[in-house]
């Protein structure tokens, strides 16, 4: 099995090399579970590493067959380590030893690199963490949505929920938004995005961190008569927290959600929609977009497709570019 599935990769890989001679970031997906031909598995290049994702319950190969593919993929492309990380069906029981493992400097394959390090993304730079978590800091599959954030950005003030690590934000402070709101429940991660500004050489005046649930802050941005020109929604398809006690689905609270980031735009601002759960679909999206607009209304309305590393799995995630109408003559 390993010689095939060695080649199931390095085919993969094949397919994305105009990406990857493009030279514009050195971070993308460079296998793509089934939409790849292999379910279970997803392998990503952070610069110099591999982060190999090993789906529980969904990847059924032998963990020294992946090891030697994966071992054969680093020392081509010249790597210094290769992650694997262990997805296991319940993130909130994670076995101790996978913990131990998710943060363990000492790759599976080759030799540590740092903690936290920068890739490279249409000009702009972002820190990454290949061993702290499940997650490393950056979503790759919007790597072209910041873009065009930063594209739309110059003069406005920018919206930035569920702002993890503030990606979109230094987008937007980058495009010359005149000011940012970052809004998300992890001062860690905010912190993470303030040397997200930094490694860009962007200063923090007129960009502002909360650390707060998106609710509490759409109540307390109604207060400060708050008003914004471009958000970005971009909520976690299901989620626990503990303090306050409470669990997110976006497939129910998405009507909330899209009312109280509407009722903070102003006339013609922009919404950037962005969803991982494949059970909402375009139409869904859609629909829920113009029920909460009412009848404010909506000029335009854009499919943004995936980047070509993702291209192979359209539902892997998706997102509409909104545009409400400055006035009725608009619609």
């Amino acid at each position: 099995m390993s010689n095939a599935l060695e080649r199931t990769i390095q085919a993969a890989v094949q397919a994305r090399q105009p990406l990857i001679a493009g030279g514009f970031t050195d971070a993308l997906r460079l296998f793509h579970g089934p939409a790849d031909g292999i379910d279970g598995l997803v392998i990503e290049r952070l610069g110099p590493a591999l982060v190999v994702q090993c789906l529980e319950g969904r990847l059924r190969l032998l963990e020294s067959d992946v090891r030697a593919a994966v071992e054969g993929l680093h020392l081509r492309l010249g790597t210094d380590a290769a992650y694997r990380k262990v997805f296991v069906a319940d993130r909130a029981a994670v076995p101790e030893n996978i913990a131990r493992e998710l943060r363990d400097p000492q790759p599976w394959i080759g030799r540590p690199v740092e903690p936290e390090y920068a890739i490279r993304e249409h000009g702009l730079r972002f820190l990454v963490r290949p061993y702290d978590g499940f997650s490393t800091g950056l979503f790759l599959e919007h790597r072209d949505s910041r873009r065009r954030v930063r594209e739309l950005a110059d003069g406005r003030r920018v919206l930035n929920l569920f702002s993890y690590t503030c990606g979109f934000s230094v987008a937007a402070a980058a495009g010359g938004a005149t000011a940012t709101a970052s809004v998300d429940l992890s001062k860690k991660h905010l912190e993470w995005g303030k040397r997200n500004f930094a490694i860009n050489g962007l200063a923090l005046e007129g960009h502002r961190f909360y650390c707060c649930d998106v609710f509490e802050f759409f109540r307390r941005a109604r207060r400060q008569r708050l008003r914004f020109d471009l958000a970005v929604l971009d909520p976690p398809t299901f989620s626990r927290t503990r303090r306050p006690a409470r669990t997110f689905s976006v497939e129910r609270q998405l009507p909330d959600l899209l009312g109280g980031v509407i009722d903070l735009l102003e006339p013609g601002g922009t919404l950037l929609l962005a969803t991982n759960c494949r059970r909402l679909g375009l139409p869904a999206m859609e629909q829920a977009i113009a029920e909460a607009a009412g009848s404010r209304g909506i000029d335009h309305l854009e499919n943004l497709p995936l980047p070509p590393d993702f291209a192979g799995d359209p539902d892997y995630a998706r997102m509409l570019l909104v545009r409400l109408a400055r006035s009725a003559a608009d619609r």
